[in-house]
Formats: C-alpha cells, sequence, structure tokens
C-alpha cells in the first residue's frame, strides 16, 4: 500500500517530466517568453551533452588501446567502415555535419521564441532536433563500431577493462555528487538526460524510488530496432558469460557498459547499483527501465538481482 506522504513529486509534475522534449517546448511557448527559451537552451544542452559524451567515450577508448597496444593496437581499432555505412542508414546530411557547431540553428528559435512567432520556432526546432538525432546516432554507432573492434581483437576481458577505463575518466567522475544530491533533484536531470538520449520516457513513483520506463532506449533499444547489429551494420554481440553480460549472453556490444559503469564499478564502491537498470533480455528492443532509489544506500538486493539478462 502507498503513503502518499512519501511522495516528492505530484501527478501533475510526474506527467510533465514525461513530456517529449517538442511538448514541453511547446507548452512552455504559452507561457513567458524568457521561460520559453530557457527551457529550448535546456532541451539544447541535453541532446549535444550526449552527442558530446559519445567522442569523449570515444577518445578514452583510443587512449586505453594506444597505452596498452600502441599504434598497431589503435590500427586495429581504426576502420571507419561502419560510420560510413551509419552515416547512410541515418541519412546524415551535409547541413547536419557543418551545423553541428554552429550557434545560429539554436539563436534563431530563440529569437522566434522572443518575436512570439511560435509556429515558425516549433518548425526550426523540429529541423534541429532531426538534426540532432541523426548525429546523434551516426556518433553512437561510432562508439559501437570502436567497442565491438576492441572486443573482436582482444576479447570480453580486454573490453570490460577499456569500458572501466573510459568510465573511471567519463561518466562515474560524477556518480558520488549524483547520489549525494536530493531524488527529486536528480530524477529531473535523469530523465532529462534520457531525453537527450531520443529515448520516450513514462516517469512514475513509488515510496521508494522514482522509475524511469524507456520504450525504448535512445541507445541499444534503437540501434536494435534499427538492425545495427548484422542487418544494416556490423556491430558486435558479445555472446561470452561473462560480467558484462550479467553472465548470460548475448548482449549487444553497446548495453555491455550498463554491466561496468552502473554495476560492477558502483558496487565495487559503494555496494549498491547506480542506478538500477533494468535491461530486456539478449537481442530485443524492448523497453528498459531506470530505477532511482529516494536512499541510493538502501537499494534493495532484489531490485537488481535480475536487473539485466
Amino acid at each position: 500500500m502507498s503513503n502518499n506522504n512519501l511522495r516528492l513529486l505530484s501527478p501533475n509534475e510526474l506527467a510533465e517530466l514525461s513530456l517529449s522534449p517538442r511538448a514541453e517546448l511547446a507548452g512552455a511557448l504559452a507561457g513567458d517568453p524568457t521561460e520559453a527559451v530557457e527551457v529550448f537552451r535546456r532541451i539544447d544542452r541535453g541532446y549535444r551533452s550526449f552527442i558530446d559524451g559519445f567522442g569523449a567515450w570515444i577518445a578514452t577508448t583510443q587512449c586505453f588501446v594506444a597505452k596498452h597496444y600502441g599504434i598497431d593496437g589503435l590500427q586495429q581499432v581504426g576502420s571507419a567502415d561502419d560510420t560510413y555505412r551509419s552515416a547512410l542508414l541515418h541519412g546524415l546530411t551535409e547541413e547536419d555535419i557543418v551545423g553541428c557547431r554552429r550557434p545560429d540553428r539554436a539563436n534563431r528559435i530563440e529569437q522566434l521564441i522572443g518575436q512570439g512567432d511560435h509556429e515558425a520556432a516549433l518548425a526550426c526546432y523540429d529541423t534541429l532536433e532531426a538534426s540532432y538525432r541523426r548525429i546523434h546516432d551516426v556518433e553512437c554507432d561510432r562508439l559501437a563500431s570502436v567497442l565491438s573492434q576492441v572486443y573482436r581483437a582482444w576479447g570480453p576481458d580486454v573490453l570490460e577493462a577499456g569500458i572501466r577505463f573510459a568510465g573511471e575518466h567519463t561518466l562515474l567522475g560524477w556518480m558520488t555528487h549524483d547520489v549525494s544530491r536530493p531524488a527529486e533533484v536528480r530524477v529531473r536531470q535523469w530523465a532529462a538526460m534520457q531525453k537527450g538520449n531520443f529515448a520516450e520516457i513514462t516517469v512514475t513513483e513509488t515510496d521508494d524510488a522514482f522509475v524511469i520506463d524507456l520504450h525504448p532506449c535512445g541507445t541499444c533499444g534503437r540501434q536494435v530496432a534499427g538492425g545495427c547489429y548484422g542487418q544494416n551494420l556490423d556491430l558486435a554481440v558479445v555472446t561470452e558469460d561473462h560480467p558484462l553480460t550479467f553472465g548470460k549472453g548475448p548482449v549487444p556490444i553497446y548495453r555491455t557498459h550498463v554491466a561496468v559503469m552502473h554495476f560492477l564499478i558502483p558496487m565495487e564502491r559503494t555496494g549498491v547499483p547506480w542506478p538500477v537498470i533494468r535491461c530486456p533480455a539478449g537481442l530485443e528492443a524492448e523497453p528498459c527501465q531506470v530505477m532511482l532509489f529516494k536512499n541510493p544506500e538502501a537499494t534493495p538486493p532484489e531490485a537488481y538481482e535480475f536487473a539485466s539478462p
């Protein structure tokens, strides 16, 4: 039985967190223009941050390979064939490439919001969002291709070591700060992150946790659905019963980071996952789930014993 006294967000607040970025912006346009601009800037940062994060992960993986295998090793993870195929698959355009680092696309949307031209602002937003999606998907595939090449060259143990190295130098530096914040602050950022990853989400709350359902997630879920594991691209599937697969392969290559960055390393440091992520089994593109316990230290083992395949 639930206890509403334990709830931190109202049903309306949870519904707002579940809105798509476009719906969120459209709603903000009905209010104060200055606040609408801030909503757009937050959405824009979310997309750019995820794209930049892929680049940082690729760079740290290359650094790991260079450190352990030198130039010869870098040559083994240097093929761009999958990236070329990915660009064709997702319809990457010259405008996407040139415009990715250009501020004028976002500036134009801010100007239209300030002028009260909501229809034109949303039309420009749709164009920008579609561009970000193509760039995001190609960058995600590029990362998965590099991880695939590491796995095929040296096997799952080295892949795990490489993901550990990358995690220590990127995402995991944020873990201590994240878990120290109030749960209602954490869920807002994690929801925004998932939307920046092009996931469609639904946010709910229990007495003990916030639950973000992704249907599907914006990375390996959409990769699987898009035929990136064998049909359209040659991304690797990790088949071994290994910690990377929670001992239950097969797992799409991108999904292996969940075991390392969200379970193995956090549990070594704190005794609990960060956060609990429930992935679908095998090569499915089914919904997955992020569980943010209000007291992370009290995350119950039954919440994550079968969190992944």
